[in-house]
């Protein structure tokens, strides 16, 4: 069984995920405060590459909002 990994990073809530995927091992979806959640199946190599590119996604999705 594969343990999920919860973040949460300016109201958004981040779940990683160990899966394989071409050269990533880790996936990740990420929920925003309304309940929208987005699916990225190439995340990162590693556990902590995957959450700083969730964080990554949540601060462009937060910047286009503002606009």
């Amino acid at each position: 069984m594969n343990k999920t990994i919860t973040d949460i990073y300016k109201g958004w809530t981040i779940s990683v995920i160990a899966a394989d995927e071409q050269c990533s091992h880790f996936s990740f979806d990420i929920t925003s405060p309304s309940g929208h959640t987005q699916h990225v199946k190439m995340g990162g190599i590693t556990e902590q590459r995957a959450v700083e590119r969730a964080r990554e996604m949540i601060e462009m999705e937060i910047a286009l909002e503002e606009e």
